[in-house]
């Protein structure tokens, strides 16, 4: 099966889909498009005029979720447990993985202290969410499945953020910051960006005028 996947550099939504194709061994190329001026052929087969989209054997597919089933349904074994209540409840995780993702993200772009002090309470209830799923087992600690990999974006977003500006977010959440520090050296995770992604990131982070940015040199 032929596989390319349209993308954006920093979407996370295309890092979950990269992250899966990685994860089966299925070779796959990427396209990149420029979200601020998107091109015909682009919203062409992308109804929502969002990225990621999969080109399978010729066929467009979109959404995130649906992409990462379709390759999970078409490269055995499957990520999914077979319990179908087991099943439910990790596709159901997913979700809670994009709220996970929007509030770290408020976070770490709050540029002002009470932002920043709102956005971090939302991103503790979200963290104890995963704390409480980590511990019953609903989540594997040591293992990899559909959460993990809805999980990719904020697990390398955290590390950056931690390893390039000192910031650390999860001191509070022990179970999920494991989870990070583990996930964090896993090659479909860490290797499905592109090598600028961090630099990408944080500049992303600066020109929103995030408090966590370190100050910029005075120029004399």
């Amino acid at each position: 099966m032929k596989l390319e996947l349209v993308s954006h550099t920093l979407c996370p939504y295309v890092h979950r889909a990269a992250v899966m194709i990685h994860e089966k061994g299925a070779p796959f190329e990427r396209r990149y498009v420029d979200l601020k001026h998107k091109p015909e052929w682009f919203l062409a087969i992308s109804p929502r005029g969002k990225v990621p989209v999969l080109v399978a054997d010729g066929v467009p597919l979109f959404e995130s979720s649906a992409i990462c089933e379709f390759i999970d349904e078409t490269h055995p074994p499957s990520l999914l447990p077979t319990d179908p209540v087991m099943r439910a409840r990790h596709r159901a995780w997913v979700e809670v993985a994009n709220d996970l993702s929007n509030a770290q993200y408020k976070v770490l772009t709050a540029p002002s202290p009470l932002e920043q002090e709102t956005a971090t309470l939302a991103l503790a209830a979200v963290t104890a969410r995963f704390e409480d799923a980590l511990a019953g087992g609903v989540i594997a600690p040591e293992g990899f499945g559909l959460p993990h990999v809805a999980l990719a974006s904020s697990v390398l977003r955290f590390a950056i953020v931690e390893e390039q500006w000192g910031v650390r977010l999860l001191d509070d959440s022990p179970r999920l910051g494991a989870l990070v520090r583990r996930l964090r050296e896993r090659p479909s995770i860490r290797d499905t960006v592109p090598a600028s992604y961090a630099a990408t990131f944080l500049g992303k982070l600066i020109e929103r005028g995030s408090l966590f940015a370190p100050p910029r040199p005075v120029m004399v």
